[in-house]
């Protein structure tokens, strides 16, 4: 019955929405209602003046080439602490009894709880970002490699950077805007004003140019670069 009053909603107020098929599942104590829709293209033109660059990161969470900065939310951080004791918990209860299973239950909320944040976050991001540009750029990072650094793999978990990018993309594509993915390789290195190559560690959060002396904050320099390769492969494409 709800999934059908959605369904209403949905073919009423979106018209170029085609309705496809639905599944019903539940989740912990919830119930979700997802929709498989198929949407007509828009006949906007790409606005190939209208470009952003995006560094994502873990002290900021993007750094736009625009000088916009997003703060890291950290929702599995936050709540580290409150899911180390529910799971320290769970582990001196006897496992099957109904004790055991109302602990489970209350671990698995903590995990539907910063998951829910996170998508929130990055849809709202994501959302906002694809209605002011249709360009946007942003590095095609290996995130399944960088994951194996043991120090920073939660902390890149918790960023959720892949669904981040995946969001982008289709948003944008949907809005008729354009997601381009650019070769990582010395965005941070190298020198957005005149491309001398700085090298730095992660630790080093500000670019410092011994050619031009052009001093600037490291993700700020990345995202111009990342938005220039954008721009150079533009170019090539026209």
């Amino acid at each position: 019955m709800a999934g059908s009053l959605i369904l209403g909603w949905l073919t009423t107020f979106l018209p170029r929405l085609k309705f496809l098929h639905s599944i019903i599942k539940r989740q912990g104590k919830r119930w979700y209602a997802i929709f498989s829709v198929e949407r007509q293209a828009l006949s906007a033109s790409i606005d190939t003046n209208n470009t952003i660059g995006i560094d994502v990161g873990l002290n900021k969470y993007a750094v736009l080439s625009n000088g916009s900065q997003y703060d890291n939310p950290r929702f599995l951080r936050k709540k580290e602490k409150q899911l180390k004791k529910a799971q320290r918990k769970l582990s001196k209860k006897k496992k099957g009894s109904a004790n055991y299973i109302k602990q489970v239950q209350r671990v698995r909320k903590f995990h539907e709880k910063v998951a829910n944040q996170r998508k929130d976050f990055l849809h709202k991001l994501s959302f906002n970002l694809t209605e002011d540009y249709s360009v946007i750029a942003v590095e095609n990072l290996n995130i399944r490699n960088m994951v194996r650094n043991r120090k920073l793999a939660k902390s890149i978990s918790d960023a959720g950077w892949g669904m981040f990018r995946n969001m982008l993309a289709y948003k944008c594509e949907r809005n008729g805007g354009m997601l381009i993915k650019v070769e990582p390789k010395f965005t941070s290195q190298d020198c957005s004003c005149c491309n001398n190559r700085v090298k730095k560690s992660l630790s080093i959060r500000t670019h410092i140019c011994t050619k031009c002396g052009t001093v600037i904050d490291r993700d700020y320099n990345a995202a111009l670069n990342i938005l220039q390769k954008a721009l150079e492969e533009l170019l090539v494409a026209n």
